[in-house]
């Protein structure tokens, strides 16, 4: 079952949340994610290379790139702030196969998430529900343009 999750935090200023805010608050299997059109801060001496992950990301024709586990959960540790873009998790062997995502995160102007989780393979804390609320059934995995 897909649920669809949404947060505005302009009209929600006493809320604060991050990246690792809500990963922590999910129960995940282990995931590869794709990235599409990111753009996010990360802090000094991470050793991170976010520039040409960003680049790559975002540029019309290549593919977007693919995180193992163990770098996503590097770059998540690292996020101060995740200002725009797309992360989508998928079993290692659906990858890129929107329809077997597993999770979607979608953030516009560092303000506006969207998160899309199949229920039947995440686990929801409580944390989540107090920052999302219940949310709303969802139809697809994603709601960006490339979805037809």
């Amino acid at each position: 079952m897909l649920r669809l999750f949404t947060l505005d935090l302009i009209q929600n200023e006493d809320v604060d949340v991050e990246l690792d805010d809500i990963l922590g608050s999910l129960c995940l299997p282990e995931l590869s994610w794709t990235a599409e059109d990111i753009f996010v801060n990360v802090s000094p001496g991470s050793g991170l290379e976010i520039r040409e992950l960003e680049r790559v990301s975002g540029t019309p024709g290549l593919p977007n790139p693919v995180l193992d586990h163990a770098t996503f959960t590097r770059l998540v540790a690292a996020t101060v702030q995740f200002i725009e873009g797309e992360f989508i998790g998928f079993d290692e062997a659906d990858v890129g196969q929107l329809d077997k995502a597993v999770i979607v995160l979608d953030v516009v102007d560092g303000a506006w998430w969207t998160v899309i989780l199949d229920l039947d393979r995440v686990g929801v804390q409580d944390r989540f529900t107090a920052i999302f609320g219940n949310g709303t059934s969802a139809a697809a995995m994603s709601r960006r343009p490339h979805d037809t």
